[in-house]
């Protein structure tokens, strides 16, 4: 805060000599300025062009210029009305002292048209003038000074200001200079494109570059993955593409940078100053046919960059609710061109007309060699099973020998489920040994089912690149912490990829919208405002018999189906308007909304009444809501790299039969305990083996998320779901709607590829608690049953087994991923019975049961199990990542050691919890889990204790009571046939392991458990 003082005009001196009107060094509140110039409208020349409409309070400065020649009249008349208003404040006296009049005539040219404080004056003879400033001065102030201070222009040149404009809030802008006449038209225009900050540059940089193009060009090659686009004028600015954060002005020469974060504009800007100063001398024309004695090359006869000539950036559609007009200074405003932003593919399948975005249209794709190896491996470990299910057999054979009895044989109805148990156990047995000796060099090249190497660039596709949709599905997660981190993650991919030539856009499937308080509900609409974010919710789930019904049993496949629904009844509503359009019937609305919200709220109108009107959903930004040629699919908490989407769109033209890009993610931590860590540990490790086995020739999974996918192809692999006979793209009766939709492309003739090189740029959450990640195993598991097993209950009329496993084992898929996809899934099984086999084998051999030779003991499975996976499996993982030149093998291993506890007590408790998830498919049980926690829930012993007796206070009891059995039955007083002695170690030792797992699996790897606060 500054204060002045100055004294009051005297009578008969404003005359002779006066200055201009107060300065904005003063914060004139000059609202009531101009009601009271008003007044004298019949004195002032040119008043009526005064721009009282364009700004509601007209600042000093502009009052001066145009009402100078009459202020003396004013003067005269306020002291014949007995009033010094004006006279006292605004025109300073011709006896005023030096140092004021020098402060008047020099002062700048600073005020705030929309600050609620300002200059406050008295009726004292010297009067004094408070200046208030608050936290957005400050910053535009800082902008201001850091990127334009030092800027230097010809006075001529006054009507093209710089300047700096902020978002304050909602609809409401702060410009610096303040109330600059001229930066109206820069606010206008700022204030429809909506970014939180945005400053106009006026440098010689800029006007250099502009100079290197021809004048019909849309943009600028700043450098070879920087492309700016050219706007004729500031009012086309609210047409620009938003996520390229930057766009020259042809008619002022300016550039515009803008950004939805305060903390990198000014990055932003001097990132901006830096490639155009290159570029500029790339650009240099020899200076009397000398070349420049700073260059060592010939790079002073480059020819201007004349790249983007023929290129046309793609533009937004116009609409009403766009700038129609613009105070323009010097020119008429010219209106853009009508134009789609974005190419968009509306067939419904892969036989649509070619258009220029096709992307299965004239491009040639690279041969890619289908890898051997992952057959030869998965064939070697099938016939591995197969010689441990024989060897079974040829024990019974020998008994039959040696007594006759064929009953025996009857235990041979266990092969298929030992077979397929052991399935999982020999095929990870040959990947730990093809680790230490198999070849690896091929980790690092393309195949079939596999990319090491990004794309070549593809001239004839990045002139013309499709426009990228990212899928992001959201339920109750934070804001702050989990969805908006994500969304700038992707905003920043999205800004790369628009300067690349791309278009982009957001669609959030937001389940939770209508059911988080109004508050939250109000800041996430606010936040997609503020991102230029569509979103589609649909209404909450009810029990009324008429309410709506979210189907599913964990909502994800039903709340984006929900929504691409309602995108596609938009597509054939838009698809209408267009042609009323160009049949020569206007579509325009009287609120001013563009051909695509107009399209949403005609759909949003269609599904309401086919509902009957019981409920409507939710929706808004139709343009964001169209799907492009190509889906990025994620979740709320991920991290994408920043170059990304290029690749993908390269490689899905290459490839036309690719449907699926999974790319393979690291790991996003939050939280940094042990629990945290050690399953990260376990998530990259696991996402390195299918990196090694799909780099042999394994198809890739496709995980759901991090993934890029070809909207034809999905659409393709639609379906009619029977239970309401509507076409939907993802399955809302299935838990593992990711395979199900990755078996329905193989079946279409598509294939899914695996990518490693993004290098860990993918990143995705991971169970922040041992709760968490027990849910995601035991859904899991109910999704393997479910994709095998008919529930019980209607094995009468569809058989044991599912029509879905029965499509896939007879489809034209590779026979050796048939293989490992049911070494996958049968290993859940596995899991789940140790703890049964392990209290049945304690009972059986504890008491001296008649066992066939035929019986495994669980002690000699216990003892295979610690050889192969933490054994060798760690073994050949340290030297699998030591060969590919990824980590020291002494640290590698030191890692995988260190995490061997943590897993034998986590892989321990599993076994009880998975067969209650299996159980709970197999007789039509409605288990439901809890929503996955994404952010930190600081706790501690005393919040952890109650929480982990509710949940395992079963499993405590069970273990209490198994523990006091293998004690009791220990005990001499028990009779000798029913006594199991102590020294029976192999009989009771595997039995302990399974309890001491279960009983301690939720104490051990609980990290808020020993934090004794209060």
């Amino acid at each position: 805060m500054s204060e002045i003082t100055h004294d009051a005009a005297t009578e008969g001196d404003c005359s002779s000599n006066y200055l201009v009107f107060a300065s904005s060094a003063m914060q004139l509140r000059y609202g009531g300025v101009a009601e009271y110039l008003r007044g004298y409208r019949h004195k002032f020349k040119s008043f009526e062009s005064l721009p009282f409409n364009a700004m509601p309070n007209i600042s000093p400065p502009i009052a001066s210029e145009y009402c100078k020649p009459c202020c003396h009249d004013i003067a005269l008349r306020e002291r014949a009305e007995g009033r010094t208003y004006l006279t006292s404040t605004l025109i300073a006296p011709a006896k005023a002292s030096i140092e004021q009049q020098i402060f008047f005539s020099t002062a700048p040219i600073l005020y705030k048209r929309d600050a609620p404080h300002g200059l406050r004056s008295s009726a004292n003879t010297n009067q004094r003038v408070t200046m208030d400033y608050d936290n957005y001065d400050a910053v535009l102030h800082y902008l201001w000074a850091r990127t334009q201070g030092d800027a230097w222009f010809k006075p001529t040149e006054e009507n093209i200001s710089a300047g700096v404009c902020l978002r304050v809030e909602q609809g409401r802008f702060r410009v610096f200079p303040y109330e600059n006449r001229y930066l109206v038209p820069f606010e206008t225009a700022v204030r429809q494109l909506n970014p939180l900050v945005a400053i106009k540059v006026r440098s010689a940089a800029v006007h250099a570059a502009l100079g290197t193009v021809p004048e019909d060009s849309t943009a600028i090659y700043l450098d070879v993955g920087t492309r700016i686009q050219i706007l004729e004028t500031i009012s086309h600015l609210p047409t620009a593409d938003k996520e390229q954060c930057g766009a020259f002005i042809r008619d002022e020469r300016v550039l515009i940078v803008w950004s939805d974060d305060l903390d990198k504009i000014l990055s932003l800007c001097n990132d901006f100053e830096n490639k155009l100063m290159k570029l500029v001398w790339r650009s240099r024309t020899v200076i009397g046919g000398t070349p420049s004695l700073l260059s060592n090359s010939g790079s002073a006869s480059i020819p201007p960059s004349t790249t983007a000539s023929d290129v046309n950036l793609a533009e937004k559609p116009n609409s009403e609710s766009q700038i129609s007009s613009v105070p323009s200074l010097t020119q008429e405003v010219r209106k853009p061109k009508h134009k789609s932003r974005w190419n968009w593919a509306r067939g419904l399948t892969r036989k649509a007309a070619a258009s220029p975005t096709d992307l299965e249209k004239g491009l040639t794709p690279q041969p890619r060699p289908t890898r051997l190896l992952a057959p030869f491996y998965s064939g070697f470990g099938a016939g591995l099973s197969v010689y441990f299910v024989g060897s079974g057999l040829s024990i019974l054979m020998q008994e039959y020998r040696l007594d006759n009895d064929w009953r025996r044989f009857l235990l041979l109805v266990t092969t298929p489920f030992l077979y397929c148990v052991s399935l999982f156990f020999a095929l990870q047995t040959m990947s730990s040994v093809t680790f230490l000796f198999g070849p690896v060099a091929h980790h690092h090249e393309n195949s079939r089912y596999y990319s090491a190497v990004p794309p070549e660039p593809n001239p004839e596709l990045d002139s013309r690149l499709p426009h990228v949709t990212v899928e992001l599905p959201v339920y109750k997660e934070s804001l702050e912490e989990t969805i908006a981190p994500s969304v700038h993650s992707l905003k920043e991919a999205m800004q790369t990829y628009a300067r690349q030539g791309g278009t982009s856009s957001i669609f959030v499937h937001d389940d939770g919208l209508q059911l988080v308080s109004p508050e939250e509900r109000e800041r996430r609409i606010q936040f997609y405002a503020n991102h230029n974010i569509g979103w589609v919710a649909r209404p909450p789930h009810s029990n009324d018999p008429d309410g709506y019904k979210r189907a599913g049993r964990f909502k994800k496949a039903s709340n984006m189906n929900y929504g691409l629904a309602l995108s596609l009844k938009m597509e054939a509503k838009l698809a209408e308007l267009e042609a009323s359009e160009a049949s020569g019937v206007s579509a325009a609305t009287e609120d001013g909304l563009c051909l695509e919200d107009k399209a949403l709220q005609m759909a949003i109108e269609e599904v309401y009444e086919t509902n009957g009107k019981k409920w409507k959903p939710w929706a808004c930004n139709g343009r964001s809501l169209r799907i492009g040629d190509v889906i990025l699919i994620v979740d709320s908490d991920t991290i994408v790299p920043e170059d990304c989407f290029r690749d993908a769109a390269r490689e899905l033209a290459e490839c036309p039969d690719v449907a699926i890009i999974q790319h393979e993610s690291d790991v996003m931590q939050v939280a940094h305990h042990f629990f945290e860590n050690g399953i990260a540990h376990f998530t990259r490790r696991i996402n390195k083996c299918i990196s090694m086995g799909c780099a042999n020739g394994e198809v890739a999974p496709f995980v759901g998320h991090n993934a890029f996918l070809r909207w034809s192809a999905i659409q393709d692999a639609a379906f009619i779901d029977p239970d309401d006979g509507l076409k939907k793209i993802w399955s809302e009766s299935n838990v593992s709607e990711d395979f199900d939709m990755a078996l329905r492309l193989q079946l279409k003739g598509y294939i899914i590829r695996w990518a490693t090189y993004s290098d860990g740029g993918f990143k995705e959450g991971v169970s922040l608690t041992v709760d968490d990640e027990l849910n995601r195993w035991q859904k899991y598991a109910y999704g393997c049953n479910e994709l095998i097993f008919n529930p019980l209950i209607s094995w009468w009329k569809s058989g044991p087994i599912t029509k879905q496993l029965r499509t896939f084992i007879w489809s034209g898929a590779p026979v050796h991923y048939k293989f490992s996809m049911m070494s996958y899934m049968f290993s859940y099984y596995g899991l789940a019975a140790s703890a049964m086999l392990s209290v049945l084998n304690y009972f059986l051999l504890g008491w001296a049961a008649d066992v066939d030779g035929f019986y495994l003991k669980s002690f000699e499975i216990w003892l295979a199990c610690t050889v192969v996976f933490p054994g060798a499996g760690n073994v050949g993982y340290t030297v699998l990542e030591y060969r590919l030149g990824r980590r020291n093998l002494f640290s590698a291993f030191l890692e995988n050691i260190t995490w061997i506890p943590f897993f034998f007590f986590f892989f321990g408790g599993l076994s009880v919890h998975l067969s209650a998830a299996l159980l709970a498919h197999m007789f039509s049980y409605n288990i439901k889990w809890e929503a996955t926690k994404k952010e930190v829930e600081r706790s501690n012993f005393f919040i952890e204790v109650p929480r982990i007796w509710k949940r395992y206070r079963h499993i405590m009891v069970l273990g209490v009571i198994t523990i006091a059995t293998i004690i009791v039955l220990s005990l001499d007083f028990v009779p000798e046939s029913w006594r199991i002695p102590g020294t029976s170690w192999a009989i009771i030792l595997p039995l302990s392991i399974v309890v001491a797992g279960h009983v301690l699996f939720p104490i051990v790897l609980n990290p808020w458990l020993m934090i004794f606060s209060y």
